[in-house]
This record gives structure tokens, sequence and C-alpha cells, in this order.
């Protein structure tokens, strides 16, 4: 290990005091107003203390993953055969088990991968839409049909 300065070990001594601050609740510019900094360098200790606890931990968070994953793969073991039989507690379990393994590998998206959006054309005229079968074996119903125009578009700039 390199050996430190004692501006370095003062630096570092801050970045500590900084984090402390941070996790009790402090605000940026109060910490930077009791360590007599800016608010710009505290947001870079902040940011630079928990990348070094990032690294330090990182093998501990894939140890602990790894101990889970053993685990629920044991519980897997146990009650995937009865889920098979169709015992619905154990298919409840299974689904659970699966659940959580898929989380600890990362998965399921924290966010949905689409996103629908519905906006109203009119605040009186109801929409529905139709969706129909697509694998139809009729090659005739797989025709496209040319669509009516709408009453209300007949007047106005689309058909232009």
């Amino acid at each position: 290990m390199p050996k430190q300065n004692g501006a370095s070990i003062a630096r570092q001594q801050r970045r500590m005091r900084v984090l402390q601050s941070k996790v009790a609740g402090a605000s940026v510019r109060q910490i930077a107003e009791q360590e007599g900094v800016s608010a710009g360098q505290i947001q870079k200790d902040v940011h630079r203390a928990l990348g070094e606890l990032s690294k330090e931990h990182i093998g501990h968070a894939d140890q602990v993953r790894s101990m889970q994953m053993e685990r629920y793969n044991q519980l897997l073991l146990r009650w995937y055969q009865p889920a098979l039989r169709q015992d619905a507690e154990a298919t409840n379990i299974v689904l659970k088990i699966m659940d959580k393994i898929s989380q600890i590998n990362g998965v399921i998206p924290d966010k949905p991968l689409i996103a629908i959006q519905q906006n109203a054309f009119s605040d009186s005229t109801p929409v529905t839409f139709i969706i129909e079968n697509a694998n139809n074996d009729d090659t005739d119903s797989n025709q496209i049909s040319t669509p009516e125009p709408l009453s209300e578009a007949t007047q106005g700039d689309l058909l232009s």
C-alpha cells in the first residue's frame, strides 16, 4: 500500500465525515459550510467515498448473491417435483422461488420494457379497437380491407 502524505489523509478523513453527514441527512450546502469547502467539492467527496466503498464491498455482494442462489436452488429442488405433480401449494412456492432467482440475477427489469399511452381523439367519441386472430388459415380472411372514411374527417385537412 502506497504511503499517504498529510494532505491525502486529511482529504480521506473529510470524505468520510462528508459521507457520514450525508447519511445523517445533512444537505450539501450544510456540509459545505461545516467543512469550509464548496458544494461542488462536497458532491465530489460523496461520489468518491461511495465509489471507494463500492469497490471495497463488491466481492462481498457476489458472495451473498451466491449463497442466496444456493439456498433458493435447494428449495427449488425440494418443491419442483411436487409442483410438476400439480400440487397447488408446491406450484406457488416454486413460482415464488423462481421469481426471487430472477430478481437476484437481474432478469426482471426495474421498469417496464414497453410503455402504452392512451390518448383520446375526442372528448365525447369513444374509440374501439378490435384485434382479430392473425393465425387464421382462411386466405380470404387474411386480406386487409380498405377502411371506411370517418364522417368527421371528410371536411378536414386529413383528406386534402
